[in-house]
């Protein structure tokens, strides 16, 4: 058994108010936090890899090709690959991530 403690320090900026914070990684699971800070946005990208999103606080609009959907604290998306996607807060508050990438499944 691990307990991963949650630390903040460890985040490093990727784009302007988008914070990374790895957790775990292994050759078949990837997991990590994202904070994303007000009026801030992931550029869109695709994935190798299924990955699910769980919204730990805040709220966060999620586009999935032509898909655009809002998604609250304690809601999840899981995302197939094959197709871009992005995170954006239009909120007034940070939105935290809970990402995990099944690097196994294709």
């Amino acid at each position: 058994m691990e307990v991963i403690p949650r630390n903040p320090e460890a985040a490093t900026e990727i784009l302007p108010g988008v914070f990374k914070t790895p957790k775990v990684k292994t050759d078949a699971l990837e997991v990590l936090e994202l904070e994303i800070m007000p009026g801030a946005a992931l550029e869109p990208h695709d994935m190798p890899c299924f990955v699910t999103f769980f919204a730990i606080e805040g709220t966060g609009t999620f586009t999935y090709g032509d898909r655009v959907v809002t998604v609250p604290a304690g809601d999840m998306v899981r995302a197939n690959t094959g197709t871009e996607r992005f995170w954006a807060n239009r909120g007034t508050t940070k939105l935290r991530l809970l990402v995990v990438k099944s690097l196994g499944e294709k």
